[in-house]
């Protein structure tokens, strides 16, 4: 008796992609030693696989969340210092004895804000930098 292969059915997917994403589904099978056909199966059944996992998770990483959660933290320390800084400043005001104690007071007062706002510039670049070479855009 002649034993007879069973056909097994495999349909074909088609779908249109940019150039460059083209380029980089060739780079990315070449530099694995694989077909593009066999990348692209590969990528789809772990979408599959993964469809749900993806939908329930937040679309921000760990990373973006923790920032957000210590620039919360940061923002509301500066807030209750700023109140503290406020109400002495009022209560200092209030202790002048004339006019021109009050100019001098205000006078300085602007010094040590310019004198602020120019470290902080400073301050906020440098961090700016630093943030830069952690956390860099994904492609």
């Amino acid at each position: 008796m002649v034993e007879t292969k069973k056909r097994v059915f495999k349909p074909t997917l088609e779908t249109k992609v940019t150039r460059e994403d083209f380029q980089r589904v060739d780079l990315m099978a070449k530099a694995e030693g694989k077909t593009k056909s066999e990348l692209v199966r590969e990528a789809l059944l772990w979408y599959l696989d993964h469809k749900a996992e993806i939908a329930n998770k937040p679309r921000e990483s760990e990373t973006v969340l923790a920032i957000k959660e210590m620039t919360n933290r940061v923002c509301g320390m500066l807030a209750r210092q700023g109140a503290v800084v406020g109400t002495l400043y009022e209560l200092t005001w209030m202790g002048l004895p004339n006019e021109a104690a009050k100019r001098q007071f205000e006078s300085a007062a602007n010094t040590a804000k310019q004198k602020m706002r120019k470290r902080l510039d400073a301050d906020e670049k440098r961090i700016a930098e630093k943030l830069g070479e952690i956390v860099r855009p994904s492609p």
